[in-house]
């Protein structure tokens, strides 16, 4: 058998999974790999898409609150809303009264505090009920 041939025959069989592996390494490269980014970015555009859109409801609903605040219904509303603040004319009706709680407590400490200082502001709220006391005005002297 001639030298040159056997030398080509052998080069053939060891370059044929060479070229294999080459190819299927430039094919990964050039193809796999960049899908695979673009992909990847698609789902981060998508993301930022989605925060974007958050940013923007929140923007408008406070230029919604900002054009409100210009005019004067508005900032009438918001102090009203904010503030608590009536006009000269309006008074604040309480749908509820405050429910008699009652106090019964441990005797021991600090609850024997606490249930002294509870019968103390009823003494005080009886007494201003029958006109025997005055409310403290912290305004007057």
């Amino acid at each position: 058998m001639n030298f040159p041939l056997a030398l080509a025959g052998r080069l053939r069989s060891v370059a044929m999974p060479i070229a294999i592996l080459a190819v299927l390494g430039l094919t990964v490269t050039f193809v796999v790999s960049p899908i695979r980014t673009w992909m990847s970015q698609q789902e981060l555009f998508d993301a930022r898409s989605g925060q974007y859109a958050a940013y923007e409801e929140v923007n408008d609903a406070l230029q919604d609150e900002i054009d409100a605040l210009r005019t004067d219904a508005g900032v009438r509303q918001a102090v009203r809303d904010q503030l608590g603040y009536l006009l000269p004319n309006e008074r604040r009706v309480p749908l509820l009264e405050m429910p008699g709680a009652s106090v019964t407590l441990p005797a021991r400490w600090p609850y024997t505090f606490v249930a002294s200082i509870v019968a103390l502001r009823e003494t005080q709220r009886a007494g201003v009920e029958q006109g025997n006391l005055d409310t403290y005005d912290p305004s007057r002297p």
